[in-house]
């Protein structure tokens, strides 16, 4: 992993709560949504690299966890993760807040199930 980095403008980073409706282990409610009228909905990512040159340079640093708004962040890219793990690119104005608590409490523990209505 240490052979991919960040390039001057842009954010890399992991998933921690992967799209779809769900709920973290710190007991926090994840709505897949499409913004249309629910609202957009956050989702959190662990920094792998931070650009050189960009607004968040000097307050993100790797492994932080940074809250993103639904759908701001590029397609995930493969790369060599002992787990698997998409790598996605975040522009840095789209970085809401760095979470400052525990891993733990964002990680995902169950899915919600949704009621269909007919």
């Amino acid at each position: 992993m240490k052979n991919i980095r960040a390039v001057k403008h842009s954010v890399l980073a992991f998933f921690i709560n992967p799209p779809g409706e769900g709920k973290t282990k710190g007991g926090i409610i994840t709505l897949d949504d499409d913004g249309t009228q629910g609202g957009i909905k956050t989702r959190f990512f662990e920094v792998h690299d931070v650009g050189s040159d960009n607004e968040v340079t000097n307050d993100v640093k790797a492994g932080d966890f940074i809250a993103v708004p639904h759908g701001r962040w590029s397609r995930g890219f493969d790369v060599d993760h002992p787990e698997k793990k998409k790598l996605y690119a975040i522009d840095p104005k789209d970085i809401m807040g760095i979470w400052d608590g525990p891993r733990e409490v964002l990680e995902m523990s169950t899915t919600v199930a949704t009621a269909k209505y007919e």
